[in-house]
């Protein structure tokens, strides 16, 4: 004879807190369920939108006004001895930075890191890109740190009387 508490059922393999309870058509915590989806989508993109709010603004200049030139011309009056400028020739890009000595002693450099091409800003005595956070010389254009691994290129400018033009 068959003994009616010793035959497996169903309920009889479930825990006894489920069977008791009557939890039989509850998901398990492994069944993703059309709430739980959206619960976590919902997290996800708020923490990715929180994530870029943080991030650094990307409008190229950071804090730094360039002087506007005209016709890929300056005047040396507008280039203080002894520092470097930001110059945006012509009115367009690319942005140059015009390091000047005394008198006629002018270096010029690319205005754009050369780790992803955003546009330099002043900061001290350093150039730095906005983006990634490199940062060069102000004077040589030498790297100070990284992601850029490679110095800010020369470009080519010329004094003729009392104006610096950019050669092209």
């Amino acid at each position: 004879m068959i003994d009616p508490q010793s035959s497996a059922s169903p309920a009889s393999s479930r825990p006894a807190s489920a069977a008791a309870s009557g939890d039989a058509a509850t998901p398990s915590d492994r069944t993703m369920t059309r709430r739980r989806a959206l619960g976590a989508l919902g997290l996800g993109t708020g923490a990715v939108c929180g994530l870029a709010a943080c991030g650094p603004e990307d409008e190229g200049f950071g804090n730094a006004d360039p002087v506007r030139a005209t016709d890929d011309a300056i005047a040396l009056s507008e280039l203080p001895e002894n520092a470097t400028t930001l110059v945006n020739f012509g009115g367009e890009r690319p942005f140059v930075a015009i390091v000047r000595g005394t008198g006629e002693d002018i270096t010029a450099f690319s205005g754009y890191c050369t780790h992803q091409g955003c546009a330099v800003a002043m900061a001290g005595e350093e150039l730095q890109c906005p983006c990634h956070g490199s940062t060069f010389d102000a004077k040589t254009g030498e790297v100070l740190s990284a992601p850029a691994a490679s110095p800010l290129p020369p470009v080519a400018v010329e004094v003729d009387g009392d104006v610096l033009r950019r050669v092209r």
